[in-house]
């Protein structure tokens, strides 16, 4: 019976041998620059943003029956109709949200059937087509926006005293890519 041990204690060191020089030859020939995704700023990103995206779906679906992305395009058309002192574009919209304007030209269609924007022609571009919220979709956003305002205000509290600078710093990413 020991001997039976001896041999499977043999054969598995055996195995974890192989194993630790299959994982080195992989990492020789890896095209990873960072072991430790806590330093890939990348990674970091995509995660934060996935959670931040999937909480706000959460949240919205429930207690207003819109997604993410719609919200997102709502809220765009609100703040630009308020604050640009021009009429609103897919071009515009599309700008502003860094949306691929495909998308937003669906978003568009899907707000416009639920009946929280509706199209008009542009006053001086016969090719455009300005949006605006309908009252429906003004009320929507009153409620939605507080809503998100809450989550916002919890899921990024872990930055506290380094809120202001972390907007900084996304948004000289924002200007450098742009």
């Amino acid at each position: 019976m020991l001997i039976f041990f001896l041999i499977l204690f043999h054969y598995i060191l055996s195995l974890h041998c192989e194993t630790e020089k299959r994982i080195a030859l992989e990492k020789d020939k890896s095209p990873f620059k960072i072991e430790n995704l806590e330093e890939d700023t990348g990674f970091l990103v995509l995660q934060v943003s996935n959670l931040w995206g999937n909480l706000h779906d959460r949240i919205l679906k429930r207690y207003h029956g819109l997604s993410h992305m719609q919200y997102s395009v709502l809220a765009s058309i609100y703040w630009l109709v308020i604050y640009s002192g021009r009429q609103v574009t897919q071009t515009i919209l599309a700008q502003h949200t860094k949306i691929n304007p495909m998308t937003i030209s669906q978003m568009f269609k899907v707000l416009e059937a639920k009946g929280y924007i509706y199209r008009t022609p542009h006053a001086t571009d016969v090719r455009a087509k300005a949006v605006n919220l309908t009252p429906e979709g003004k009320e929507l956003m009153n409620k939605a926006f507080h809503t998100i305002w809450e989550e916002d205000a919890k899921f990024f509290k872990a930055l506290g005293k380094n809120t202001a600078r972390f907007n900084k710093y996304l948004y000289e990413l924002l200007k450098a890519n742009d």
